[in-house]
């Protein structure tokens, strides 16, 4: 394929899907795709406190229990 064509390519899917265009990207310099997203939440410091304890406590990752609480949350709301 022509570099030209392939800048093209590049540029349509900048255009229609910046998201995916990114997911390339990252792919291109890591060698992995990332399906996850970063987020930052604000909570009360004593909650999380007691819930790093608690996680460290029972061998789980956080971020897959906080995760697990959301997915079980919007799953059972009509969104």
């Amino acid at each position: 394929m022509s570099s030209n064509k392939l800048q093209k390519i590049a540029k349509r899917i900048v255009k229609e899907d910046k998201e995916l265009f990114d997911t390339l990207m990252e792919f291109e310099k890591t060698k992995k795709i990332r399906t996850k997203t970063r987020l930052n939440f604000t909570i009360d410091k004593s909650v999380a406190s007691r819930f790093k304890k608690y996680c460290r406590r029972k061998g789980y990752n956080m971020s897959a229990k906080v995760e697990q609480a959301i997915n079980n949350m919007v799953k059972s709301k009509d969104l």
